[in-house]
């Protein structure tokens, strides 16, 4: 038997904790607090709601406000592009649920990504989502020696639960969450070969969001325990290192008062260094986003991933679509 690492098992009490907080939500005793409540909560418009009825009202009242389901990220939550936010998708109310579908697709220099996927909130307390990425080498697969346009395919499901608080009210109390994503790539031979341990990992993380609406800035600050190379595109663990370690992500964004429904900002992301064969880099972006009504997004952003297996200086653009409900 091998020893686990504190670090390791703070992970894995994380995300006992999120199971056991996600099966609370179900209890029939289950009350929410008046803090908590949607119907109470000031709600804050970034951009036009609409009075739109659809064959879903019953089951996804659309009740919150836009913009408070977050966009999604590359591994399936809502929040931004590279952080996972404390949102929980969708725009159901604490007693219906809230859905949304997403396509993102990011091009950098030597490598390209795209991913679909879908995630439901309910009860505005529990999200629950699940995304497949695409990772394409082009031309690059046949330099890494593993063949022209080689693809790596990476699952990810995940579970957030918000803990207190609500991202748009008027109260300086910002909404925090937790959360855990299972995280599988389908090519083990290839994951081996370049110094990886293994082909599935988890990642848990502890996530704070505020929107300051009088100054229309929004601050997310995410601490994530991890073990993933390239968010699991190329495995879990290393040569150098095979323990799980506490890495940050940050946003921030602005919502200029002239264009109700926009987000401008930048995020920041810290990764791991497991592998001896290549060193892997901090992410950085600057994004854009625009919520044209509740039931369409589109984000654009420059993205700046450093290197990625061996290859440096990996820039480019992100693109994503978000349908939400």
């Amino acid at each position: 038997m091998h020893r686990f690492s504190s670090s390791a098992q703070a992970v894995r009490s994380l995300m006992s904790l999120t199971a056991v907080l996600s099966l609370s939500t179900f209890l029939p005793d289950h009350t929410a607090h008046a803090a908590d409540s949607t119907a109470e909560t000031p709600q804050v418009t970034l951009g036009n709601d609409g009075n739109s009825k659809s064959l879903f009202r019953t089951l996804f009242d659309g009740q919150r406000a836009i913009g408070t389901g977050g966009m999604t990220s590359l591994e399936g939550s809502s929040g931004g592009g590279l952080a996972t936010w404390a949102t929980i998708s969708g725009y159901g109310s604490d007693k219906s649920a809230g859905m949304a579908f997403h396509y993102s697709y990011v091009n950098v220099t030597n490598y390209w990504d795209q991913n679909v996927g879908a995630s439901i909130g309910l009860f505005d307390r529990v999200e629950l989502s699940y995304t497949h990425n695409f990772f394409q080498t082009r031309a690059t697969g046949a330099k890494l020696g593993i063949g022209n346009g080689y693809q790596f395919d990476l699952d990810v499901a995940g579970a957030k639960v918000r803990l207190f608080g609500h991202v748009a009210d008027n109260t300086l109390i910002p909404q925090v969450a937790i959360g855990a994503m299972y995280k599988h790539d389908s090519d083990s031979r290839i994951i081996h070969m370049v110094g990886s341990k293994h082909t599935d990992g988890a990642d848990a993380y502890l996530a704070v969001t505020k929107l300051f609406p009088k100054v229309g800035i929004l601050i997310d600050t995410t601490v994530r325990f991890t073990k993933a190379n390239q968010w699991g595109i190329i495995g879990f663990g290393g040569d150098l290192d095979n323990n799980y370690h506490a890495q940050f992500e940050g946003s921030l964004g602005y919502l200029p008062p002239f264009l109700p429904g926009l987000i401008v900002g930048v995020e920041y992301r810290t990764k791991p260094r497991n592998q001896r064969f290549t060193d892997e880099s901090n992410w950085f972006d600057v994004y854009t986003s625009y919520f044209i009504n509740k039931h369409l997004n589109i984000t654009l952003a420059y993205v700046s991933l450093g290197t990625i297996a061996t290859f440096k200086n990996q820039t480019g653009f992100y693109f994503s679509a978000q349908t939400g409900f």
